[in-house]
């Protein structure tokens, strides 16, 4: 029952985010537009805002690329209008879409879910699905007790995206097993084809991964005991090994945020594992009467194999909606922490590294922005407006190479008011007009 409340609890969070940025909206200081080209479409999305929109779930692989060929997914959620859980008995899909070059989106396989997933894309181009299948049937569980499946599909290069493999990572009997994988699955695919996912469960955290010739999922690391309920994992498969970036987010009653005041890092190196608490805001003057104050938003490994962490903080007694974001590198003695500048209404950013030099994407309630180093100037891509944006990028955790000619963004609406008519974007960049900025 704790797990059926926390879920609650998030949508509720959820709800409350977004209605304090509406408050915010407008309020941002003019800023210059970036001179570069792009390209913009409107693409499906779901019809529902939670507890299951394609939005949901920063922590997750949404959009890859091979060659010309991007493929995304979309939650179809239209079976929660009667019965908002999305249980086995009413499960929703994840549906797998292709788009080669400048033609339109071609809809591929589904498959039951009760979450969004993760998608990523192997060295021979070859897409796989990471999904979360409901298996309690049971008319008030929310879709939070299932099983861990992956899927690909073999011939997907040759334009097929129906036909499809799978097996079960993680499985649950869906009578009496209770939580068996969490739904927060993060999930990353390394140079080798190494494939790892990654969740919290019951105060511990947990790593499965499986090679390209394996024959199975291997349990590579389970914690010990944390003292809290540490999820959304941001998964990366490294050269040496793995990282894993993840958050506290602990229930404290029905109808109270949940507690986000410290950020995990978990690594296993040349085969030694370690966890560390990167950031512990705990004993913080604001604790007390503010839950939130640290949120995660990105892991990359660099072209000079450099870990980056982005984080953000919460910490402006005024303003509790006041983002600052941060990055922590890692170095041989320890963690390099810089600012990262940005709007003061900055919600979300991601790293993209472009010919070994680093850019910031960043969004605020409705617009984008695009910045380079941690230091740059601040400039507006002038993309459709998305309420209560969300951004995922096609980038090297989840498969998509970085010779890739083009960096791809999906933006996805967030705002709960605009469904179930919200509209979500995707967005092409070609990496030659990052010299622009």
């Amino acid at each position: 029952m704790k797990q059926l409340k926390s879920v609650f609890v998030n949508t509720l969070r959820c709800f409350a985010v977004i209605f304090s940025l509406v408050q915010i909206s407008g309020c941002e200081k003019s800023i210059a537009t970036a001179s570069i080209d792009f390209i913009s479409e409107q693409i499906p999305g779901s019809k529902n805002h939670s507890p299951n929109g394609t939005w949901w779930g920063y922590n997750q692989s949404k959009i890859v690329r091979s060659g010309s060929v991007v493929y995304m997914y979309v939650i179809e959620n239209q079976n929660i209008d009667s019965n908002p859980n999305p249980n086995a008995t009413n499960p929703s899909k994840i549906v797998l879409y292709r788009k080669d070059g400048d033609n339109t989106w071609q809809k591929g396989g589904s498959f039951n879910t009760s979450r969004p997933g993760n998608i990523l894309i192997d060295s021979d181009g070859i897409v796989h699905l990471i999904v979360f299948e409901p298996t309690y049937t049971l008319s008030t569980e929310n879709g939070s007790y299932g099983r861990l499946k992956h899927y690909w599909f073999p011939n997907c290069k040759t334009g097929d995206i129906t036909s499809s493999q799978q097996e079960t990572i993680i499985d649950n009997d869906g009578v009496s097993q209770g939580e068996t994988v969490n739904i927060r699955v993060g999930a990353s695919i390394g140079k080798d084809d190494v494939m790892a996912v990654s969740f919290g469960l019951n105060k511990t955290h947990r790593l499965y991964y499986k090679e390209k010739t394996g024959v199975k999922w291997i349990m590579d690391y389970s914690s010990p005991n944390l003292g809290s309920d540490i999820y959304y994992p941001y998964v990366i498969v490294t050269d040496s090994g793995f990282g894993i970036l993840a958050i506290q987010d602990d229930y404290v009653g029905q109808n109270l945020p949940n507690i986000y005041q410290k950020t995990y890092y978990f690594e296993k190196k040349n085969g030694v594992w370690k966890n560390e608490i990167l950031i512990n805001l705990q004993s913080h003057p604001l604790a007390q009467s503010r839950p939130q104050l640290i949120e995660n938003s990105d892991i990359c490994q660099d072209a000079a194999k450099q870990i980056h962490l982005l984080y953000q903080t919460r910490l402006n007694p005024s303003d509790q909606s006041q983002n600052s974001f941060s990055l922590s590198s890692q170095l041989t003695s320890g963690w390099d922490n810089q600012p990262v500048t940005a709007s003061d209404k900055t919600n979300w950013m991601r790293i993209i590294e472009v010919n070994n030099e680093v850019y910031y994407l960043c969004c605020s309630w409705d617009k984008l922005y695009i910045k380079k180093g941690v230091t740059g100037e601040l400039k507006q891509l002038k993309v459709p407006k998305v309420s209560g944006m969300y951004i995922y990028v096609a980038s090297p955790r989840g498969g998509t190479k970085s010779t890739e000619n083009y960096v791809d963004i999906l933006l996805l609406n967030g705002n709960s008011g605009d469904y179930p008519n919200a509209k979500n974007y995707y967005v092409r960049i070609a990496k030659s007009e990052f010299a622009k900025i």
